[in-house]
């Protein structure tokens, strides 16, 4: 299965929908992670979640630079790629 950065960021989308019951936002990948109600404790249990469904490693360095779901998503396809 090849990862798109499209299929990447509507899970994460899914992924942040449900940490966050759904919240009556439209999420987008130019949504901003705070936009979405994530709360750092949130954002912790996101990339754990993250991390498990993809088997992969984000780095503490690595959320520095995360202010959308899209940039999220490019780290996320480019850790895959790494690992492949």
């Amino acid at each position: 299965m090849t990862a798109t950065l499209a299929g990447v960021t509507r899970e994460i989308i899914e992924l942040i929908e449900s940490e966050t019951d759904g919240a009556a936002v439209t999420l987008t990948a130019d949504s901003g992670l705070q936009d979405a109600g994530m709360d750092s404790a949130r954002v912790l249990s996101l990339v754990f979640r993250i991390e498990a469904r993809y088997d992969i490693d984000l780095d503490a360095e690595d959320g520095d630079d995360l202010r959308t779901i899209g940039e999220l998503a490019r780290l996320v396809l480019r850790r895959i790629q790494e690992r492949s």
